[in-house]
């Protein structure tokens, strides 16, 4: 099995990706690739085989009140929040569901798709999304697929990592992993390699269905908002 971990940017200057091949209770870390372009994360994403999965760094999706906000500014109809509090009405067009989730679940602060210029990247990742169902390969947005939405920064707090993104840490806590000191050396110079291997980690999490899920109504809002891969607790040492 092979999982991807993609730091997602709105530039490619900024943007790496990771790659980690797995074997009986061992992974093997592959060097880290950055400045990634488009071609070059489309070519990635579109070499996983059966089995194979892909976390991505970046939203798939904007908030459903948030949407039909701008649609109704769009079209001239009724602004959504008519008649309520702003502060309240703002509330639900910062985040989506998942976002809510995981800052309750892991006390994170997840930035607004929608109010910040996280929206950009999450533009690219729409473009690359695109062309990948050209491809025939579309990306289903709650993650049943090949490809997952996930935040690096949410996994690190799931398994006790510190805030700081150290390779040697990681390393005592998943002594299965195989990393060479060159690629350890190159994953602990750049912030954008570690979140990439953290959210290849991640994919593994998630095809070991070791993830959060959404339920109930949460599932009809993942469809169009996507949703983040939060490993459980401490699930680091069973993805070997």
């Amino acid at each position: 099995m092979r999982t991807i971990g993609v730091d997602l940017a709105v530039a490619a200057r900024t943007t790496a990706a990771a790659e980690i091949i797995w074997g009986q209770h061992v992974a093997v870390v592959g060097p880290a690739r950055q400045g990634c372009t488009d071609h070059e994360v489309l070519d990635l994403l579109s070499s996983l085989g059966p089995g194979d999965r892909a976390g991505i760094d970046c939203p798939f999706g904007w908030p459903v009140d948030f949407a039909e906000a701008v649609h109704a500014h769009t079209h001239q109809d009724p602004w959504p929040g008519r008649g309520r509090d702003r502060a309240e009405h703002y509330a639900g067009l910062r985040l989506r569901r998942t976002d809510l989730r995981v800052r309750q679940v892991a006390s994170g602060r997840p930035l607004s798709v929608s109010f910040d210029k996280l929206g950009a990247t999450a533009a690219r990742w729409a473009y690359l999304a695109d062309a990948l169902a050209v491809d025939g390969r579309p990306v289903d947005r709650v993650g049943a697929g090949t490809v997952v939405e996930v935040y690096p920064a949410a996994s690190r707090v799931q398994w006790g990592l510190g805030p700081g993104r150290s390779m040697q840490e990681l390393l005592q806590l998943a002594p299965w992993l195989e990393c060479s000191e060159e690629l350890r050396r190159a994953y602990d110079a750049s912030e954008h390699a570690f979140d990439a291997l953290i959210a290849a980690l991640t994919a593994r999490a998630a095809a070991l269905g070791l993830t959060a899920r959404p339920e109930g109504e949460e599932v009809a809002l993942a469809e169009w908002e996507g949703w983040i891969h939060l490993p459980e607790r401490e699930s680091l040492p069973c993805l070997a």
